[in-house]
């Protein structure tokens, strides 16, 4: 045996991967079409940081909250995920125009179930984005709806409030300042317009990255502390 096959070997030893043979499992071809039309009234959700937000005070609260009480059943899928099923497809789409939901003062994602999910599956909320500075010459539609694409998928605008409703991914960094650039319009050749973003019914977030996903003590852009000696 050569020094660098010895050298190999120790390493895997060491590290004690080639001690252990992954599992490859395969199944054989079935029919899962019955199955799948029994999630047509399931909601499947996440906690956002799992960590801050009890699964077993959340299956109790929640029907509460949607006063559906001994009306939907939930289950814990694991890793900070759930599902909560539904006896009519009216029930479903009520709490679903009640968005967005948070609990323990931590955002969730709920979406209703749809198969080939991606391991992310569900990872978005919908809120109402009120922006704050823009001047009243530029308080128009395709204005609020450049916001929204920018920070996700627009799905409405409300200028009487001055605000949009936007879908956003909750694993990216929210965004509270921005500027906007207007390339022309009456009156003005080139402008830009420095703007805060308020998102209506948040809870908890990283007050040093913006993320909904953990705490500032546990944040990985905390400044490091060294060891006291």
């Amino acid at each position: 045996m050569t020094q660098s096959q010895l050298l190999n070997n120790n390493e895997v030893l060491k590290n004690g991967e080639g001690m252990r043979k992954k599992l490859k499992i395969s199944v054989a071809h079935f029919d899962n079409s019955a199955l799948i039309k029994t999630y047509s009234k399931t909601l499947i959700g996440r906690c956002m940081n799992p960590a801050e937000q009890q699964m077993k005070a959340l299956f109790t609260n929640l029907p509460k909250i949607w006063k559906l009480e001994e009306r939907v059943t939930g289950m814990d899928l694991g890793f900070g995920k759930f599902q909560f099923d539904f006896k009519t497809e009216e029930e479903l789409e009520g709490v679903l125009k009640q968005k967005p939901f948070h609990f323990d003062y931590w955002m969730l994602a709920l979406a209703k179930w749809q198969p080939k999910q991606s391991k992310a599956f569900p990872s978005e909320i919908m809120f109402w984005v009120r922006v704050i500075g823009l001047p009243l010459e530029f308080r128009t539609v395709p204005t609020f709806e450049s916001i929204g694409g920018a920070l996700g998928r627009t799905v409405a605008v409300d200028l009487d409030q001055n605000r949009v409703q936007v879908v956003i991914d909750a694993f990216k960094e929210l965004c509270f300042e921005t500027s906007i650039d207007f390339k022309g319009g009456e009156f003005y050749e080139e402008e830009e317009v420095a703007v805060s973003l308020c998102y209506e019914k948040l809870f908890g977030y990283c007050k040093l990255c913006a993320c909904l996903c953990h705490k500032e003590e546990v944040c990985p852009k905390a400044p490091k502390t060294s060891p006291e000696r």
